[in-house]
């Protein structure tokens, strides 16, 4: 059904009845089936004004409704050239509504779509039906699928789903498509047409990452046999990705015949244009060369004649032109390492993917910001590399900006040069260390803001080692652990063991400097809080001096500065210095209205409620130790974000724990924010965070600081959430059992006309 549906265009000519025209009516039984196809979406539809609705229910023909549609977007126009060509069979692929069609090759069509409930955009390929299909054709789909399914790397477009829609007849075969994920950029071949040559650390860098994925699918045994240009779209960040693997040759798999040529002459190794049944990564290696020289040079490697055999026959005995005779600025080692994976010979190229990620490592940063690589030849048929530290000199320290000092630890010499490169090109200081207790003593000797260490390491682990330094040094130290051998549950766990963020290698250089960049980002905004804090306190001290003469004015002074201090918090995730202010009124009203009730007799006064009012802002500081990209998440949060978003409770709380140590003349003032930050998330039934107090367990303050934060909550609209009524928020909160404090509650239901005149006169 879904697959194969076929919509009839209705004509006002067909319809009879005297009691609606008929143009009406002929539009309203296409939108029905439009609707009921899919074609159309049922919430886009209800969703229009019911104005608007009429306009296109009042249309004339099918045409004019199809053109009010398509200007409406509610459908494209490859839908409507298709609904009106009565071609509508393949517009529905199982959740799948077809958008555009992208582009088409020997193995398929492939599809712009979107999934009916999700919403989300994909790319679909679908093997085109024939009454006579292809055995061989039909082998290679499945077989790409099933690679494609396989292969998990931030460099390989990958595959989210697949399926089949049965044939309307026994003339035609059922309809098999495979679902990918949609990038929304261009290929590499239309990229470089229209912007020319690409800068040589952007090329190499490109090339760098392609290797990546080249090794991921050596890993699984395949061989792409066809990476050339049109084969990498670019996201909008210009990341590679690679696709079509619909050549792919599998170690175990012979779809191909001995003496068959597949793949495109122009970016083909000369082995693969004797025989493609018999080809190994290298071949893969060389198309990757062929490829970086189409970005250095904007020129392909092998110029074709339009005469296949002559092509073929010239393809094994011509090598190309040297890259730097097509462009003078490529340095000299630059070209060799291109024409030493353009190599005519397998045995002359690069052994491997990662050899060739090695040779690229010195050319990753822009020229300016590295020294000459003096001497260096590209490493060849498995020679040890010979990269050091040395050939990514460290960058001069700029004035004015921070230069933030990074510590690259690993056992490989490879992984560090790569990183080191990746990072100072961004202007950062990079030093290395190979072991997990070379870096115990780099960082106590030295001043660190942030760690990148693999896990597993000789003498000592990197876990280990993390667990040190998060005993030992400053807690605002960032540390993102890397592997490439440990499971995702067990990268889950090394945040328990104190590490800020994890990484699975093989990594891009746009995954690791976007990593750095937001664990420095947080810890900018951890010292700026804890500068903040160090000036709170020291005007706190200043004016404890003087409490006798000017009690009102240092109270003051004190209430001003935590205000400040949590608008700088909440300006993280979006908070409004609105919601902090109402929140120090939802308190002392509730407070206040609390203290003439006999269960809390005894339990608050008036320094109490004036305490409860100072520190009620800080009761999400913890959050300025969260990332960015759980902290700002639009949707939902997975299980194991959700931890981290519940560890703001604790960060917070140790944070102003640590200054109550070191500060005894604030200690009233400091343990309630204390309790306040550590315990607003914790519920009167035990059930909550982080932990787990149960009654009145939970400090009073706390239990009063839960009830306000909540109701302002679902007053304020979210990202996630729309703004609800006053009505709305109440009812949800007294229909929540076990989450609050039942006394508090009746206090609440007293108070809440004051609640929502709050809300109201302090919106924003």
């Amino acid at each position: 059904m879904q697959g194969s549906t076929m919509l009839k265009l209705p004509s006002v000519l067909d319809v009879r009845s005297r009691s609606e025209p008929a143009e009406s009516r002929a539009s309203k039984s296409l939108i029905a089936q439009l609707i009921e196809s899919s074609l159309l979406l049922h919430e886009d539809w209800n969703n229009l004004e019911p104005g608007r609705r009429a306009r296109f229910e009042q249309c004339q023909d099918a045409d004019c409704l199809l053109d009010l549609l398509a200007d409406e977007q509610l459908l494209t126009e490859y839908q409507v050239d298709r609904i009106r060509a009565g071609t509508t069979a393949g517009l529905i692929l199982g959740n799948y509504r077809v958008l555009e069609r992208l582009g088409a090759g020997g193995m398929g069509v492939v599809f712009k779509a979107e999934h009916l409930l999700l919403r989300q955009l994909v790319a679909i390929k679908v093997l085109p039906q024939s009454a006579d299909p292809d055995p061989q054709l039909l082998l290679r789909f499945v077989a790409e699928m099933r690679a494609v399914a396989q292969l998990r790397h931030p460099n390989i477009v990958g595959a989210v789903d697949a399926g089949i829609v049965p044939a309307r007849d026994c003339a035609t075969a059922p309809l098999r498509y495979y679902v990918m994920e949609y990038i929304a950029g261009e290929d590499l071949e239309a990229y470089v047409k229209r912007h020319g040559p690409m800068p040589c650390a952007s090329a190499c860098s490109l090339a760098h990452q392609l290797a990546g994925a080249l090794e991921e699918a050596q890993k699984l045994n395949l061989v792409h046999r066809d990476i050339k240009p049109s084969n990498v779209l670019l996201t909008v960040d210009e990341q590679p990705k690679l696709l079509d693997f619909g050549l792919a040759r599998h170690d175990s798999s012979r779809l191909t015949s001995p003496g068959v040529v597949l793949g495109s002459v122009e970016f083909m190794a000369p082995e693969q244009a004797r025989d493609a049944s018999a080809v190994d990564v290298r071949a893969d290696i060389y198309g990757l060369g062929a490829v970086l020289y189409w970005c250095l040079t904007g020129k392909v490697p092998f110029q074709t004649s339009g005469n296949l055999v002559e092509d073929l026959a010239a393809r094994i005995t011509t090598s190309p032109p040297r890259p730097r005779s097509l462009r003078s600025d490529i340095p000299a080692d630059l070209d060799a390492v291109v024409m030493c994976m353009l190599a005519l010979r397998p045995e002359d190229r690069y052994p491997s993917p990662q050899a060739v990620m090695r040779a690229l490592l010195p050319f990753l940063a822009e020229q300016p910001q590295r020294s000459e690589v003096r001497g260096q030849r590209p490493v060849v048929r498995g020679q040890k590399s010979t990269l050091t530290s040395d050939h990514c000199p460290l960058t001069s320290v700029p004035a004015g900006p921070k230069v933030h000092r990074l510590l690259l630890v690993d056992d490989e010499d490879s992984i560090r040069t790569y990183c080191r490169c990746a990072l100072e090109s961004e202007g950062h200081y990079c030093e290395e260390a190979s072991t997990g207790s070379h870096a115990l003593e780099k960082v106590l000797a030295g001043t660190f803001d942030l760690v990148v260490m693999d896990v597993h390491m000789p003498e000592m682990s990197g876990t280990d080692a993390c667990k040190h330094l998060r005993k030992h040094y400053s807690p605002n130290l960032k540390i993102i652990m890397c592997s490439g051998k440990t499971s995702s549950d067990e990268m889950t766990n090394l945040l328990l063991a104190g590490a800020d963020d994890c990484l699975t290698k093989p990594f891009s250089v746009i995954q690791l400097r976007a990593r750095v960049k937001a664990s420095l980002r947080m810890k900018d905004a951890q010292d700026r809080s804890d500068m903040l804090n160090r000036q709170l306190l020291q005007l706190n001290d200043e004016l404890e001096r003087n409490l006798t003469a000017r009690d009102s004015d240092l109270i003051e002074a004190r209430n001003a500065l935590v205000l400040a201090l949590a608008t700088l918090v909440g300006n993280r995730d979006a908070e409004t210095g609105g919601h902090l202010r109402r929140m120090q009124r939802y308190c002392r009203c509730l407070a206040e209205e609390a203290a003439k009730a006999p269960q809390f007799s005894g339990q608050i006064d008036r320094p109490f409620i004036d305490m409860l009012e100072c520190c009620a802002p800080l009761h999400d500081i913890g959050k300025v130790g969260l990332p960015d990209h759980i902290l700002l998440k639009p949707g939902k949060l997975t299980p194991d974000e959700r931890v981290l978003m519940q560890a703001h409770t604790v960060v917070g709380a140790d944070i102003l724990k640590r200054v109550a140590e070191q500060h005894g003349f604030a200690a009233a003032f400091l343990h309630t924010a204390i309790d306040i930050t550590r315990h607003h998330h914790e519920r009167f039934d035990g059930s909550g965070y982080p932990d787990r107090l149960a009654g009145t367990a939970i400090p009073l303050s706390a239990r009063i600081v839960s009830l306000g934060d909540v109701y302002d909550a679902l007053r304020s609209r979210r990202v996630y959430k729309p703004a609800l009524s006053h009505a709305a928020s109440m009812q949800l909160m007294i229909d929540s059992p076990g989450q609050f404090d039942p006394s508090l509650v009746e206090v609440f239901h007293r108070c809440a006309p004051l609640f929502e005149k709050i809300y109201r006169e302090m919106a924003g």
